[in-house]
């Protein structure tokens, strides 16, 4: 006596009227599902039938085959393990119930990770050229009116008797109305002797040894005829006065005289050159070139070559070994014209930390011009009555 795999009558789902005719089986295979109680009819019958639906989901499962499916990716195995089989992953015995499942309509779709949050540069690999700091520009009404002032002079001086230095590291300068009001007029270009006394006005005279030393403009080019044994060379490396080994930062302002042979004249040009000991490696920041110029580069390995010999000279037992610092380039804000140049090497002295530049847009430059004029005027140690000289109250 055979047995065919029928579920108990507890355990068979509920047919619908639609899927099968209910009634009809009902009447010929109702005797507890025994073979014994069929004809012969019938069971060729209900063998025939099975053969037809063992042939049918053969043909439809090689037809469904034929079409590949997108494969599911598996970026997390444990959420591949725990997902729930869909519709299409069920496997339904349809000749268990003697009928022919209808085809499925539903599709899964192929899965996806859930979006993450964009990666971001440590602050390490992050570039250096950072907006901050210099948002939004002003200048005081004091400050206009003083520029004002300035500019519209061309004959009055603001030379003072000769005086002596007091500290002895560095001689006193001087410099006329007029150099001042055709440096910093709208498109003046900064004259040297003006651009002596603007760095001399950025040195940090509080700290006994400062973070950041700013050498004089004349240093640079005294380097750059190739004079290196003078007095004034000695006395700006020398380390029982400046230590220049225990700060972070050596700045050198150049002037770089370009010789151009299609215009047959040499023209002047303001840039940086920074001994950055901190991060071991010479830096340059120039406003209008970069490295590839081979004006630029020339010159910034001539001077590097000249301070590391006097490096050697002046420090020969110190912690900081510069031989094989490397020059980089630094990424600042560059200019479109011919005329601010030296300005933009003033910003850069005072705000280059090593780290950080900030941003200071082209429009922002007749600000800038303002606000140096003033705050040169102001400084403690000019001792002109600029205020009473220009009538200003």
């Amino acid at each position: 006596m055979r047995f065919i795999d029928f579920p108990t009558p507890r355990e068979r789902p509920p047919s619908k009227p639609s899927e099968c005719n209910s009634e009809r089986n009902a009447r010929k295979y109702d005797d507890d599902y025994f073979w014994d109680n069929l004809s012969e009819e019938q069971i060729k019958e209900l063998d025939a039938q099975i053969e037809d639906l063992e042939r049918n989901r053969t043909d439809k499962s090689l037809s469904s085959s034929a079409v590949k499916q997108p494969p599911v990716p598996i970026d997390n195995p444990i959420e591949h393990l725990e997902r729930k089989p869909t519709r299409d992953e069920k496997t339904t015995s349809a000749t268990t119930y003697g009928l022919q499942s209808a085809p499925s309509t539903s599709h899964t779709p192929a899965y996806q990770p859930p979006p993450r949050r964009p990666a971001r540069p440590g602050r390490a690999l992050q570039s250096p050229y950072i907006d901050y700091g210099i948002n939004d520009l002003k200048c005081s009404k004091v400050a206009s009116r003083a520029y004002d002032v300035v500019c519209s002079a061309t004959r009055r001086s603001t030379r003072n008797s000769s005086q002596s230095s007091s500290q002895g590291d560095y001689p006193d300068y001087y410099v006329s109305l007029k150099h001042l009001s055709e440096s910093v007029k709208p498109g003046g270009k900064l004259f040297n002797t003006l651009a002596e006394i603007a760095i001399y006005a950025l040195k940090d005279r509080k700290a006994k040894i400062p973070v950041k030393q700013i050498l004089p403009l004349r240093i640079a080019s005294l380097l750059q005829d190739g004079i290196l044994d003078n007095g004034e060379i000695n006395s700006a490396f020398q380390r029982s006065l400046h230590h220049l080994d225990r700060s972070q930062l050596v700045m050198f302002p150049v002037l770089q005289n370009i010789r151009f042979k299609r215009l047959d004249r040499t023209v002047g040009h303001f840039f940086l050159l920074v001994l950055n000991l901190r991060e071991e490696r010479f830096e340059v920041l120039d406003s209008m070139r970069s490295l590839v110029d081979i004006n630029l580069k020339t010159c910034c390995n001539n001077l590097i070559i000249a301070i590391k010999e006097l490096w050697r000279k002046h420090y020969p037992h110190s912690r900081k070994n510069i031989d094989k610092y490397q020059l980089i380039d630094i990424n600042v804000p560059l200019q479109s014209n011919n005329h601010d140049c030296g300005f933009h090497m003033l910003m850069h002295c005072e705000h280059w930390n090593g780290i950080n530049m900030p941003e200071f847009k082209e429009k922002y430059m007749p600000t800038i011009r303002k606000m140096l004029t003033y705050k040169w005027l102001q400084h403690p140690e000019n001792n002109i009555s600029w205020r009473c000289k220009m009538n200003i109250c």
